[in-house]
């Protein structure tokens, strides 16, 4: 085989890079180089392209424990007149790989090269390998990127919880909004380390149920009358009742190349609600990309398995497949077809909170437990 490109797009992870070596680290026995497009298909595009395959070990183990991308990211929806200039430039370098690291997104992107270069007769292979924070990557056992995020909102949220209960008598209110577009599976992440009822969080509002505000507020109501403070967890893409975002963005720019709705602060709009309505006091916290860039709370397993995933995406490769994807199993590897996994979404089950949102289920418990890695902090509440 000839040299191999690397392109990793859409939200970044604490673990993106482990991939983006692995492929590396594997593509020393089969590529003559491996390349890397610098901030995604914006570098595609641009014919912007670094080498990769240069780089030393010990260089290459910094880059794989550094989080975000290395290379840099963009969220461009390729069309197929652009693909033209992409073609070239793999023509130029002797590409005769293509890896796409990234999501539902990324995936389509990946397809649409893949099925540019069959109709034009160009010798390409496209690879793609999961990477999401929002778990919502179909037939994935998990995605890269969210057993870090989930242990990261599992403690985060234990450690705001002990500040709201200290403060109960200023500061009795608090949301934490985390992001997932439209899946819950890091608001359900939020409930793993309670342990009984006046431990946090008391509510979860995952993306899957739409909010009853005239609900939600009795349910704040009576969680603080028993426990004199309150902690909830929201999505950032939280609907109401009639479809409609909490926070929908009205101004300026409102959505990405994909369609995907830009969003304000649901987490803001509930609490000045709460306030208004029950004139209880009532904070905001948005963590925004400090929850998907920790690498002091990282998961151990989805290093290990990102790292994986880049390896196993290269003997794909040297296999001669192309148009498929990763695919991350309970206990291994396999892959599927680019097509099953662009633009498609997988959401939280329904019976992995309470219907009321006071917590988690047993199988949820049971999964995320799985994926976050052991030595968790274990706190003293005074109840």
């Amino acid at each position: 085989m000839k040299n191999a490109l690397v392109v990793q797009c859409g939200g970044m992870t604490p673990v993106i890079n482990a991939s983006l070596m692995g492929i590396v680290d594997a593509g020393d026995k089969v590529f003559n180089r491996v390349y890397g497009a610098k901030y995604g298909i914006h570098g595609l595009l641009l014919s912007d392209v670094i080498e990769l395959s240069s780089f030393s070990k010990e260089y290459r183990k910094k880059i794989a424990q550094t989080p975000s991308g290395f290379l840099g990211s963009s969220r461009i929806k390729l069309s197929k007149r652009e693909t033209e200039g992409v073609l070239a430039l793999l023509e130029e370098k002797e590409v005769s790989c293509l890896f796409f690291i990234g999501g539902n997104d990324t995936a389509y992107n990946a397809k649409v090269l893949s099925e540019v270069s069959q109709e034009t007769g160009y010798d390409i292979q496209v690879i793609g390998v999961p990477k999401t924070i929002d778990n919502d990557l179909p037939h994935m056992y998990f995605c890269p990127g969210y057993p870090s995020v989930a242990r990261y909102v599992a403690i985060s949220v234990q450690e705001s919880g002990l500040d709201t209960r200290a403060m109960k008598h200023s500061d009795p209110v608090k949301i934490i909004e985390v992001m997932g577009r439209n899946a819950g599976w890091i608001v359900a992440a939020s409930g793993v380390l309670k342990e009984r009822a006046s431990q946090p969080p008391h509510l979860l509002c995952p993306p899957e149920r739409l909010i009853d505000y005239d609900w939600f507020m009795e349910r704040v109501r009576r969680i603080y009358e028993e426990f004199g403070f309150v902690v909830i967890v929201v999505s950032e893409t939280v609907r109401d009742l009639n479809g409609r975002r909490v926070a929908e963005k009205r101004r300026g720019i409102t959505a990405d190349q994909f369609g995907h709705a830009y969003v304000e602060s649901a987490s803001q709009v509930l609490a000045n609600m709460i306030e208004e309505r029950l004139k209880i006091r009532a904070r905001w916290e948005r963590p925004g990309s400090l929850q998907r860039m920790s690498v002091s709370l990282r998961s151990q397993l989805d290093f290990e398995v990102a790292y994986g995933a880049g390896m196993y995406a290269v003997g794909l490769a040297k296999k001669g497949l192309s148009g498929v994807e990763v695919q991350v199993k309970e206990n291994g590897f396999s892959y599927i077809g680019l097509d099953e996994i662009a633009l498609n979404e997988r959401y939280l089950p329904k019976d992995f909170i309470f219907e009321d949102g006071s917590g988690i289920t047993e199988a949820c418990y049971s999964y995320i437990m799985k994926l976050i890695g052991d030595n968790l902090p274990d706190y003293s509440w005074l109840y």
